[in-house]
């Protein structure tokens, strides 16, 4: 059956038929943020990562739809992020349905039940049978409380590629906010009905790929792990624009190290604080930009104060995606600070890839799969996790040693070139895909 690809040749690495002109529908939880990302409006790294992923599968040929919720009520379907076209509804627009939402609705908020999305996945659902219809392959990146994608896959015989970046039931206990009693229940047999769907499984880590296999029962062999990646001709050195934005930083021939990210547990903002006030006894003259914002960057602040080197640190606030590259361009160290987690499973940081990209001298703490990354010496320096006086001892020796600075960056930009683009993420993705609509096994991919 004509499936939209070209049979043959045989990728001779893969095993897989390769891939050309792909007719893909790219599913997503929300679609706002996707259009947001590309007009530069907000910085949203899962958002930032899926529009690398879709400008390279676009830049390659292939012909892409956006699949995702606008509302509970109305899904857009558009091959143009400018167009919020709505897919059509039919049964799920009748009366008898609208009814039956509303008393069930009412039902539960009498029974004080929470909202478990059900009518608003079988509207989903409903415009998927639409949508869907014509592609050679659906990819989705899994959403809490979302089975429409998956069920419209099985109803439709459609092979169907889940992408999970992260156990975000586990995720949620991580942050303190865990998910509770009927709701837990429901949000645990929505992920795993999509597990079951999927033809294959995405992952960002092995230690993601054990989760999915030891705590969700997932057969191996539908899943793959592939990195996170960087666009390597956006993010590289710009030596004519340092002096520029180290300016606009108030830095003129200061030592600078950077940060950028969100401002949430999984970031030891706190750590990279307290080593920086050691840094600074030694380095008065050291300066530290935080790029990124969150809901921990006012106490953050606090801390900075608090350490008395409020003067010597800038929290820049949220800066559109654009202009990261070039921020991180003008430093002299990039950190990456990371503290101990039980769980590592969301780790494949862009922002390491990124700074790597960028020429940078990086320190990262030594959790999850940034050891497979971060050769300790030879492409960046490795510290443990939450480790003060580590930390601090790894950017005094950055900051002292401007030839380990250019040793460790030029290797850093040689390692990621070869192995973390999007450039070459994407051509694997292509033989994923080939490999999952012949009904190929994906492991050797």
């Amino acid at each position: 059956m004509d499936k939209g690809f070209t049979q043959a040749p045989i990728d001779s690495a893969s095993n897989a038929p390769d891939a050309s002109g792909l007719r893909i529908a790219f599913c997503l939880p929300e679609i706002q943020r996707l259009q947001q990302v590309t007009s530069g409006t907000m910085v949203d790294a899962p958002y930032i990562q899926q529009k690398s992923i879709a400008d390279s599968l676009l830049a390659r040929g292939h012909k892409l739809t956006f699949v995702a919720p606008s509302d509970l009520n109305e899904v857009v379907c558009t091959d143009d992020l400018a167009l919020s076209k709505l897919a059509v509804r039919t049964w799920s627009a009748s009366p008898w349905f609208n009814l039956a939402s509303k008393a069930a609705w009412w039902t539960q908020q009498k029974l004080g039940i929470p909202y478990l999305n059900v009518f608003a996945n079988y509207r989903h659902f409903d415009a998927c049978l639409h949508c869907l219809p014509g592609h050679d392959l659906v990819y989705e990146r899994n959403g809490l409380y979302k089975i429409d994608v998956a069920m419209a896959c099985k109803r439709l015989g459609l092979p169907y590629v889940l992408f999970l970046d992260a156990d975000e039931i586990m995720e949620h206990d991580y942050m303190g906010k865990p998910i509770t009693g009927i709701l837990r229940w429901r949000a645990k047999n929505m992920v795993r009905y999509n597990l079951n769907a999927a033809d294959c499984v995405i992952c960002v880590s092995e230690p993601a790929k054990a989760n999915l296999v030891t705590n969700w029962q997932m057969p191996a062999a539908k899943i793959v792990v592939f990195p996170n990646g960087v666009d390597v001709e956006r993010f590289q050195p710009y030596p004519a624009t340092r002096a520029e934005i180290r300016a606009t930083l108030g830095v003129e021939t200061n030592p600078l190290l950077i940060f950028v990210g969100s401002f949430y547990g999984w970031h030891d903002v706190t750590t990279l604080l307290e080593a920086f006030a050691q840094v600074l006894v030694a380095q008065p003259g050291a300066r530290l930009a935080l790029v990124g914002d969150g809901e921990q960057r006012h106490a953050m602040q606090q801390r900075a104060d608090q350490l008395g080197i409020g003067h010597a640190v800038q929290f820049t606030g949220s800066v559109p995606h654009a202009e990261v590259p070039r921020l991180v361009s003008a430093a002299d160290v990039a950190v990456a600070p990371y503290p101990m987690m039980q769980h590592d499973l969301w780790l494949s940081p862009m922002k390491l890839f990124e700074y790597m990209a960028s020429g940078m001298a990086v320190i990262a703490s030594a959790v999850g799969q940034i050891g497979q990354v971060v050769q300790d010496g030879t492409n960046g320096l490795l510290v443990p996790p939450g480790d003060v006086t580590a930390l601090a001892v790894a950017m005094q020796r950055l900051i002292s040693d401007a030839t380990l600075r250019a040793r460790l960056g030029r290797q850093a930009r040689i390692d990621i070139k070869q192995k973390y683009s999007w450039e070459r993420y994407v051509s694997r993705l292509e033989r994923l895909y080939a490999a999952v609509i012949a009904g190929q096994s994906v492991q050797s991919i």
